[in-house]
C-alpha cells in the first residue's frame, strides 16, 4: 500500500512557490539544494521555549511578552495533524506555543528571530500568514477552537549593556487567520501530487539553473571537470633536482616593518 504524503505549512508553502519543486520534493524525493544552517536562531528558540514553559502552569503570560497580548499560555499538544480521506493525505505541523483567551478559545503564536523588528504589521502578513492559517486548522481539525488570530512574536538584539545580558527587544504582530484558505491550499497541493510533473513557476531560480544546465551539451561536464582537475604532469629527473634546488635568500631591510 502506497504511503501516505506527509504534508506541512513548509511543503504547503514551497507548492506555492513553485508546484514543480514541491511534487519532486514529495514524489521523487528530490529536494532543492540547501545550504548550511545557521545554529543561532534554534538555540535561541531553545531557550525561549524552556523559558515560556515555567510560566505554562502558573496561568500567566511570561514577562517578557506581557502586556504585549491578552490571555495566558495553553496546555494544548502543540504537535498536531490530520487525515484527509479525500484528498489521501496527511497534513501536521508543529506550533511553538499557543495562547488561550479569555473566552476559551485558543490562538497560535509563533516565535521569529531578527536582526531588527519588521517595520509594520504588513511583513508578517506577507511571509507568516500562511503559516499561521495552516497552524488554525490544526488546531480547529483537531477539536480545538480557534479565536482565526495569530501571534507571530520578534525578538531582536538592541543596544545595551552586554555583560549584564545580552538585551532583546520584543515585537508582537496579531494576525487574522483564515484556515479554509490553508484548506483549500492543501487540497490543491494534493491534487498535484497526484498528476504529473507540473510546469515551474517562471520566477523559481532553481527549476531555471536546472534547465539551463539540462541544456548544456553533454561534451561539456567532462571538459569541466578536466579543467577542474589536472592530471598530474610527468618531470624529467633534472627537472626535479632544479625543482628541489633551494631559492637564493632574499635580502630584508632590518627597517622594512618599523
Amino acid at each position: 500500500m502506497e504511503a501516505m504524503p506527509q504534508l506541512s505549512a513548509s511543503t504547503l508553502k514551497l507548492f506555492q512557490e513553485c508546484p514543480r519543486c514541491f511534487w519532486l520534493h514529495v514524489n521523487s524525493k528530490l529536494e532543492r539544494p540547501r545550504g548550511p544552517f545557521p545554529s543561532l536562531p534554534s538555540g535561541i528558540d531553545r531557550v525561549l521555549k524552556a523559558y515560556f514553559e515555567r510560566y505554562r502552569h502558573q496561568g500567566a503570560l511570561p514577562p517578557l511578552i506581557r502586556g504585549k497580548l491578552d490571555g495566558k499560555l495553553g496546555t494544548a499538544v502543540l504537535t498536531l495533524g490530520f487525515n484527509d480521506a479525500q484528498a489521501s493525505a496527511r497534513l501536521w505541523g508543529k506550533l511553538d506555543d499557543c495562547v488561550v483567551l479569555s473566552d476559551g478559545r485558543l490562538a497560535p503564536l509563533d516565535h521569529k528571530t531578527r536582526a531588527c523588528a519588521p517595520d509594520d504589521v504588513s511583513y508578517s502578513e506577507q511571509y507568516y500568514k500562511f503559516q499561521m492559517d495552516v497552524y488554525a486548522l490544526l488546531l480547529e481539525r483537531n477539536g480545538y477552537p480557534t479565536s482565526r488570530t495569530a501571534y507571530v512574536v520578534y525578538y531582536c538584539p538592541v543596544d545595551g549593556t552586554l555583560h549584564d545580558g545580552f538585551p532583546f527587544g520584543v515585537t508582537v504582530h496579531t494576525l487574522t487567520t483564515e484556515p479554509e484558505r490553508a484548506y483549500d491550499t492543501f487540497r490543491a497541493a494534493c491534487r498535484c501530487l497526484s498528476g504529473p510533473v507540473p510546469p515551474s513557476s517562471l520566477g523559481c531560480d532553481f527549476c531555471r539553473w536546472l534547465d539551463a544546465r539540462s541544456r548544456l551539451p553533454a561534451e561539456i561536464e567532462p571538459q569541466a571537470k578536466a579543467q577542474a582537475m589536472p592530471s598530474p604532469v610527468k618531470r624529467s629527473s633534472r627537472a626535479a633536482t632544479r625543482a628541489r634546488k633551494p631559492s637564493p635568500a632574499i635580502s630584508v631591510p632590518d627597517d622594512l616593518f618599523a
